[in-house]
């Protein structure tokens, strides 16, 4: 098919955004990402129940590149652009059913591309992007049908939605709102594929708890299914914190909000004054250009069904995102979900939307894309390293989890000398002391950027109640890490050399 770039420049825009990743691929991916690439690399334990084909989708990936020289995480965090790419342009096609205008539709994409929850995933290794595609495809199937009734349209929705929940379960929402909409709007006939289709979901779970655990029951569907909530994983919602953390989330699932610009504001105060002038001008700029805009008016049949099911979607990832403490990686839908919705109630916002994502561009890029490409993000590399150095030593880690993926990762293999301090008993300590041990740790001193993480999450690792804490007498102060969010200390206490 013949693409006329200049009737059709969204699709260069996509381009662009898609090279953008491309060039800033995070040289700090996530801890999860780690994670997510020490069991693709090693085939160890792939079915995660809360994202279950990913693993196995890169473990696959990896042995198709197995004899190049390209870095494992490189590899999948490029098959996430790719499907960040993906996504975009099936993005463009929902928008140019709901409106002609290239303008608007380019746009759209810019502002989509540079939200900061997406341009996240899309540059690192976790399992958000893949099932974020599948989700638009889905959305996309359902726009199809509410225009013209096809069965194979239901059947590529139901394939689409099944896929996307397996890839992770937050894509059970999409599914949910697309069997009531078919289920509404279509034959019997096409609710009972979608139903059949969508079984598709049961059975690969059914097929993985049976070989992981050789039996198939309430029990074991209950523990591998809900396993993040069953064993205290997940995080539950606290009060206090609800309507704090929604804000900041909402607002991250934009813009990069994160104490670490702080420290950049003050390494680079004339580039971090500039990003937030123009920053500032670009977003006034969008809110002036809002009072122009004037209200569509939704007559037609397909459109109040669409609409009625983007609202849908958007209520339950919000709600489901506040259940989590209003963690932004369940909220990376919900800008593509609301610019569907305005792009249907609203006329005349090519230009706000066009201002909107300047600002978010500019923003994004210089204190996040630049960041997380040229700068060390924090020490957790260098606890890693020590780790490896020291393997018959004790290390004792507030940063426990995030140092036990990067040294998987690293060293191909799970350290087995790393403990939380809070879950040290001191019988446990005083048997380290008497087997002459080194014994490090990491709770001494250190200090970390504010972030969602510092407020979410209670420090059990700090109560002076800890093992560790009193016997802060023993260690001494061996050795410190500065990153552009953190400063770790490293305190030491070797016991073949105490009195």
């Amino acid at each position: 098919m013949k693409v006329d770039i200049g009737r059709n420049y969204s699709w260069l825009i996509i381009f662009l955004l898609g090279l953008f990743y491309l060039i800033f691929l995070s040289r700090y991916p996530s801890s999860d990402a780690y994670a997510n690439a020490f069991l693709s690399i090693t085939g160890k334990d792939l079915f995660k129940p809360h994202h279950l084909l990913y693993s196995g989708f890169g473990y696959i990936i990896l042995k198709i590149f197995n004899n190049t020289s390209f870095e494992p995480i490189r590899i999948l965090q490029v098959v996430n652009v790719l499907f960040a790419i993906l996504s975009l342009i099936v993005t463009r096609q929902i928008l140019k059913r709901a409106n002609q205008k290239e303008g608007l539709i380019a746009s759209a994409l810019i502002f989509l591309g540079s939200c900061f929850g997406f341009l996240r995933f899309a540059v690192d290794n976790e399992c958000y992007i893949i099932p974020l595609f599948f989700s638009i495809v889905s959305i996309n199937f359902i726009q199809s049908l509410s225009i013209q009734t096809k069965t194979y349209k239901v059947v590529l929705c139901g394939l689409s939605t099944a896929i996307g929940c397996l890839f992770h379960q937050i894509v059970v929402f999409v599914l949910i709102c697309s069997f009531f909409f078919i289920l509404f709007r279509e034959k019997f006939k096409n609710v009972v594929i979608f139903v059949l289709i969508s079984l598709i979901i049961p059975l690969v779970y059914f097929l993985v708890i049976y070989f992981n655990f050789g039996e198939i029951n309430i029990k074991t569907i209950t523990n591998f299914v809900l396993h993040d909530y069953v064993n205290d994983t997940a995080q539950m919602p606290i009060l206090k914190n609800i309507f704090p953390l929604f804000f900041l989330s909402f607002i991250r699932t934009f813009i990069q909000v994160h104490g670490y610009i702080h420290t950049i504001i003050i390494d680079s105060p004339i580039f971090s004054y500039l990003t937030i002038a123009f920053s500032f001008i670009f977003f006034v700029l969008g809110i002036v250009k809002l009072f122009k805009i004037k209200r569509c008016s939704i007559n037609l049949f397909s459109q109040k069904w669409m609409v009625l099911f983007l609202w849908s979607l958007l209520i339950f990832y919000l709600a489901f995102a506040i259940f989590s403490n209003s963690n932004a990686e369940f909220m990376v839908i919900v800008p593509f979900l609301i610019v569907f919705l305005l792009v249907y109630y609203l006329k005349n916002i090519r230009k706000s939307l066009l201002y909107f994502a300047i600002m978010l561009l500019i923003w994004n890029f210089f204190f996040f894309l630049i960041p997380f490409s040229t700068m060390k993000m924090n020490n957790n590399y260098d606890i890693a390293k020590k780790i490896h150095q020291k393997e018959d030593a004790i290390f004792l880690l507030d940063s426990k989890v995030e140092v036990d993926n990067i040294y998987a990762y690293k060293y191909r293999k799970e350290p087995v000398n790393t403990f939380k301090p809070s879950k040290i008993t001191s019988e446990e300590f005083n048997n380290w002391i008497k087997d002459k041990k080194e014994i490090y740790t990491d709770v001494f001193g250190s200090s970390f950027a504010i972030s969602r993480k510092t407020i979410v999450e209670e420090n059990t690792n700090r109560k002076k109640e800890n093992v560790v804490f009193s016997n802060k007498n023993l260690f001494k102060k061996e050795s410190e890490f500065y990153s552009l969010t953190s400063k770790t200390e490293i305190w030491s206490f070797i016991s073949k050399f105490a009195n």
